[in-house]
């Protein structure tokens, strides 16, 4: 009983703490965290040995892959540049990221570029929603803001968004209802599956979080590399008949981000599509969102590493 009422007293406190932390950062206007941002990612990146090596091993992997797909700028500042900006990016991006969840829309039109509106309501024209595959880069809480942001782009469609609820339920239950208060209808990954195809066939939009190493999934080929991918975002497609279209963040300057929408496709060169091919496709969508601002990807764990059910098939 005693350990119950432990643990029960600790996801409380945890709660509130995250709830004073973020209330903080919220209050604080957008350039503020931004900068302020940028020192917390300066620190991290000085003090946090380990994370350095993390990003660097997958910044490598990146960085050959763009040179041989011919995509190398000569403006590239060198390696050690790169991992030091990806900390910066990455603290400015969170702290931002949560003053964006208290922003009114026209102050958010601010701080954002919006492109590829017309791929958006070209998929929505078809009447069967839409996928959006999404990668964990720039400010992604900005994202509860897209439902009152699209509106404004003539973008009149229901959102929603795939997530793995989080293991403290105060927590789980708080991010879920400042969510859905935003516009943005949430579904676990693993129970939410039906409901969220039902969501899409009723002209929802759909995003899911894509870029990440999947425990369960295909072998694919990522940046070059053997990877595990999901196919999940596919296999909504297949199911719902769904277009799918991927969002990417981009730092375009201090406090600025640039949201470009990219039509998917997943062509498997027959007329059956299978699992791994829907992954390989995802995972294909997944390195054209990130190389298009790889210091805004969040590459603090180790990507490319295999796990060990799937070891044998490297």
């Amino acid at each position: 009983m005693g350990k119950v009422d432990a643990s029960a007293w600790m996801n409380a406190l945890l709660y509130f703490l995250a709830r004073c932390l973020v209330l903080l950062f919220q209050l604080l206007p957008v350039r503020v965290a931004f900068h302020l941002g940028r020192i917390v990612g300066w620190l991290a990146w000085k003090t946090l040995k380990r994370r350095r090596i993390v990003v660097r091993k997958n910044l490598e992997i990146v960085n050959d892959w763009l040179k041989s797909e011919g995509r190398a700028s000569d403006e590239m500042p060198p390696l050690d540049e790169q991992v030091r900006e990806v900390f910066l990016r990455s603290g400015a991006n969170l702290l931002a990221g949560f003053t964006f969840t208290r922003m009114a829309p026209e102050k958010v039109e601010a701080c954002l570029e919006f492109e590829g509106a017309e791929v958006l309501l070209e998929a929505l024209a078809e009447g069967r929603g839409a996928i959006i595959l999404l990668a964990h880069m720039g400010p992604w809480e900005a994202l509860t803001q897209l439902p009152v942001f699209a509106r404004k782009h003539g973008i009149e469609a229901p959102f929603g968004a795939m997530y793995r609820p989080l293991n403290n339920t105060l927590l789980d239950e708080w991010f879920k209802r400042e969510r859905e208060l935003k516009g943005t209808r949430l579904f676990g990954r693993k129970s939410g599956y039906h409901a969220a195809t039902d969501f899409v066939r009723m002209g929802g939009l759909l995003g899911i979080l894509s870029d990440q190493r999947a425990s369960a999934g295909e072998l694919v080929t990522f940046f070059g590399q053997k990877a595990v991918a999901t196919p999940l975002p596919g296999l909504l497609g297949l199911r719902t008949k769904a277009p799918l279209v991927s969002l990417s963040f981009s730092t375009i300057g201090p406090a600025q981000w640039r949201i470009l929408v990219s039509k998917v496709e997943i062509d498997s060169g027959s007329d059956k599509i299978d699992r791994s091919t829907l992954a390989q496709g995802i995972a294909h969508a997944m390195e054209e969102l990130l190389a298009s601002s790889p210091a805004d990807g969040f590459w603090f764990h180790n990507r490319f590493r295999l796990p060990r059910k799937y070891q044998n098939d490297n």
